[in-house]
């Protein structure tokens, strides 16, 4: 394993094609302020570029993911990097691993990821608007894509707090584990995603995430160009050739 710290703020840990994330200021309640934000989008923006990388886990220490911005700030500042932009824009599968509350921007940067596990006591909720505040980080585009216009209006004006139960039942949230199991559940998920070819997931990811900003034809003629590139890949012959001698592939990300 190697460890770097792209900041005191942030500990990134790289293994076996797996980087995890970890939000490291639970004194702030991992507040996405100038000191966080400015850490997490280096941080992405280093893996991003990283091919050993296939897949990337963000977590968070201490009792809560994060609780979005400064007590004292309604919008990000203009000087500040956007994080949540920055994990949006990772090309890896990013598995989110959510304890405690995801407030506000934090829970734009758990939606801003591709798959959330959730324990038992997380909860999802954006109390912006009983502030006189707008609701940032993506959460009013976001959202609505992945719940529905009614229930993401509900939970927006009303600042209604989404705990465990409802976010796997809404499709928030892919599992719910307790506490204790969280990290094991978040590096398992991980390392099986990291097992499969990287290309591939790649391309999934890029796939499902323009499907709502496409229209149909437009979006089924990408996946097309999406499989014709991958047919060119060296993992893509290695796949097949795995198949037929009935073997692991040794995916190389080629």
């Amino acid at each position: 394993m190697t460890a770097r710290r792209a900041d005191a703020a942030v500990v990134v840990r790289v293994e076996a094609g797996v980087a995890r994330l970890t939000l490291a200021r639970p004194a702030t309640r991992n507040r996405l302020d100038d000191t966080l934000a400015p850490a997490l989008s280096a941080a992405c923006e280093t893996l991003a570029l990283d091919d050993g990388v296939h897949v990337v886990v963000l977590d968070a220490a201490g009792k809560d993911f994060s609780l979005g911005l400064p007590a004292d700030r309604g919008w990000l500042d203009a000087a500040w990097p956007d994080p949540v932009a920055a994990v949006a824009a990772l090309p890896q599968p990013v598995v989110a691993a959510i304890d405690g509350e995801a407030r506000g921007w934090g829970f734009g940067l758990a939606l801003a990821c591709d798959v959330r596990i959730l324990t038992t006591r997380a909860a999802l909720s954006a109390p912006d608007a009983s502030q006189g505040r707008l609701a940032g980080g993506g959460l009013t585009q976001r959202l609505p894509r992945m719940i529905g216009v009614s229930r993401a209006a509900a939970c927006l004006l009303l600042g209604t707090r989404i705990g465990a139960r409802d976010a796997l039942a809404w499709g928030l949230a892919a599992e719910v584990v307790p506490p204790a199991r969280l990290g094991a559940r978040a590096a398992a998920l991980a390392r099986t995603l990291a097992a499969r070819g990287p290309i591939a997931l790649r391309y999934a990811k890029e796939a499902v995430r323009r499907a709502l900003d496409l229209p149909l034809e437009d979006g089924v003629r990408l996946e097309h160009d999406l499989y014709v590139l991958l047919q060119t890949t060296a993992d893509r012959r290695d796949g097949i050739a795995a198949f037929h001698a009935r073997r692991k592939p040794r995916f190389s990300g080629r």
